[in-house]
């Protein structure tokens, strides 16, 4: 049984434009509520994040500047991916127009490269935190450093698909705006290079500086786990304090 809607818009000069929805009306209109809801819930939280870290008096942590422009990149992203996004899987075709489709494909790009790069950094950072407390203090010229790096990075990453990303017809009535490689040697390269720029290798990367940041908290923290250091310390606090309430006991008789 189809339970897709066919609705024909009218244009102007007596034209019209026919798509087939993928779903009922019903499903249709609890989509567009839930993607219209995520999108405005995504772009007013990030706003306010950036709100928070830049006039906030309160939020001077080491991460601010990493945190801010996670949120830029995920502002990015609920701005570009979710509308365009639904429109494609409703429609089944691109209606918007010819000239943003590449400009939608390279923010897309742009948003999650950003997003896990900074995310890699961030990890390395606590990693460097937690296993070389003294050493780690890195200045602000440093972050601005890394968080400019990340950036260029990801530009130059998703400036690749500019000149390969189009509008093309596809079958009847529809149109696709995807990437249309000269050849497919091309796009497994370029596939299998952003697999593991985004993917693979920042997995490996968190993985492994988070298991060591949480077994060496685990460490320091667990219960029985004796420092000798800190409780040679204790012990010398206690005897000074018995010592001074023994001279002022003595004192007074």
């Amino acid at each position: 049984m189809d339970n897709s809607t066919l609705v024909t818009f009218f244009l102007p000069g007596n034209e019209t434009t026919k798509y087939q929805f993928r779903f009922s009306l019903e499903w249709l209109i609890f989509l567009s509520i839930l993607y219209t809801l995520t999108t405005l819930f995504t772009v007013a939280g990030n706003i306010l994040v950036i709100l928070v870290f830049v006039r906030g008096r309160h939020s001077r942590t080491d991460l601010r500047p990493y945190l801010i422009n996670l949120a830029v990149a995920d502002l990015i992203m609920a701005v570009f991916c979710m509308p365009f996004t639904f429109g494609d899987a409703v429609f089944r075709s691109w209606i918007f127009t010819e000239p943003l489709c590449p400009i939608v494909i390279f923010m897309q790009t742009l948003s999650v490269a950003a997003s896990v790069f900074i995310n890699v950094a961030i990890g390395i950072d606590r990693f460097l935190v937690v296993t070389f407390p003294l050493m780690s203090k890195g200045s602000k010229s440093r972050t601005k450093f890394v968080i400019a790096t990340i950036w260029v990075f990801s530009l130059a990453v998703s400036l690749v698909v500019v000149p390969v990303a189009r509008v093309q017809k596809v079958g009847i009535n529809n149109v696709a705006c995807n990437e249309f490689w000269p050849d497919i040697t091309h796009k497994q390269v370029y596939t299998m290079a952003i697999f593991l720029l985004t993917y693979a290798i920042p997995l490996i990367i968190l993985t492994i500086s988070y298991s060591v940041v949480g077994f060496l908290l685990w460490k320091r923290t667990s219960p029985g786990n004796r420092d000798h250091v800190r409780d040679l310390l204790q012990l010398k606090s206690k005897i000074k304090v018995r010592d001074i309430s023994t001279f002022k006991t003595n004192s007074i008789f």
